[in-house]
């Protein structure tokens, strides 16, 4: 089988459990999967409609944007110049694969000054709780995040889901994080290829900003990850008082009483 195909299959197994995940989760709360686009982040909804984006695993990819993605996306057009800066990390790439892989120092190299500019730009307290509303919520489309912390595809049985508001998780992830540039371990890499999300709490890089390049099917893109039992401790260290909603259902902070 070719890389592609690989490749291809492990993107069908993903998507295949995320969405048992999101009808394990709306199973338990009495809700619906949204049988529409998952692009607006609302996974599924319960009975007073409202909206929660479902997450499981150990990353989250929160985001995968081409250069056009971001030159078309309003909500992020709207955010100071985050997207003019993500499309010039993207341009420091040549369009053509085999050029970058002949030279890839050059394009790291051209990346810098812009994962820099970035950097600064998400350093604006306004506007980084503004992406993170907009990555993870779609600027509010989605009201809840809802966490299991472990694979999707496990059995219903085994998942115990954690509910906290939009707001709660903004807040508590823009207190709790340092943005960085990375900074090169090993010999032949350099600094400031990407813009990552150093934890106090968990004294760790809990997330990134990246473009992505590994591979023809994934080049020039800007992807944004975050990991799933980094950003979990940050929330319940947070918001540790939690009510069992429902069984296997723990509902925290803002959310505390959501399904009573």
């Amino acid at each position: 089988m070719s890389r592609r195909a690989m490749t291809s299959a492990h993107a069908r197994s993903v998507k295949l459990s995320g969405h048992r995940n999101e009808t394990d989760f709306a199973s338990l709360i009495g809700g619906q999967v949204n049988a529409g686009s998952h692009t607006d982040k609302k996974d599924v909804i319960d009975r007073q409609h409202r909206s929660h984006s479902v997450k499981a695993g150990t990353w989250w990819q929160v985001f995968l944007y081409s250069r056009d993605r971001l030159r078309t996306n309003t909500i992020f057009q709207g955010l100071g110049n985050v997207a003019g800066i993500m499309i010039d990390c993207i341009d420091a790439y040549p369009q053509d694969y085999n050029a970058y892989r002949n030279n890839k120092d050059a394009a790291k190299k051209r990346l810098q000054p812009h994962m820099q500019r970035l950097l600064a730009e998400l350093q604006k307290p306004a506007i980084f709780k503004a992406f993170l509303d907009k990555a993870l919520f779609d600027g509010g489309n989605a009201e809840y995040l809802s966490v299991w912390l472990g694979p999707a595809n496990r059995p219903i049985g085994e998942k115990v889901f954690h509910v906290f508001h939009k707001d709660d998780v903004v807040n508590a992830l823009a207190a709790d994080v340092e943005l960085r540039n990375s900074k090169a371990r090993h010999a032949g890499q350099r600094d400031d290829q990407k813009v990552t999300f150093y934890s106090a709490l968990n004294h760790r890089n809990i997330g990134e900003i990246e473009d992505r390049h590994d591979s023809l099917q994934h080049y020039r893109e800007m992807k944004f990850r975050l990991n799933a039992a980094g950003v979990l401790n940050v929330l319940t260290e947070q918001y540790p008082n939690s009510q069992s909603a429902r069984p296997q259902v723990l509902t925290h902070g803002r959310a505390i009483r959501l399904f009573k």
